[in-house]
């Protein structure tokens, strides 16, 4: 594995992309508990909205995809 791989959030956006879904199909993976490589919470009860984190790590031994920042290419 990669030394140098980066331990923070990767993008819905870019997860998208590299999975070549669009991004809620991403986000409903995530709410749904359906990847083990990231999770979909509520910062407070009351809110509708969700936010998201993607685990650089997880998310590179399930695809390969080795997040480095930016944007995928």
């Amino acid at each position: 594995m990669e030394e140098n791989i980066k331990y923070g959030n990767v993008p819905v956006a870019v997860a998208a992309s590299v999975l070549k879904v669009d991004s809620q199909t991403v986000r409903l993976l995530l709410q749904n508990g359906l990847v083990n490589w990231g999770c979909a919470y509520k910062r407070t009860p009351k809110t509708k909205s969700y936010s998201y984190i993607i685990y650089a790590k997880r998310f590179y031994e399930e695809t390969g995809f080795l997040y480095k920042g930016g944007t995928s290419e």
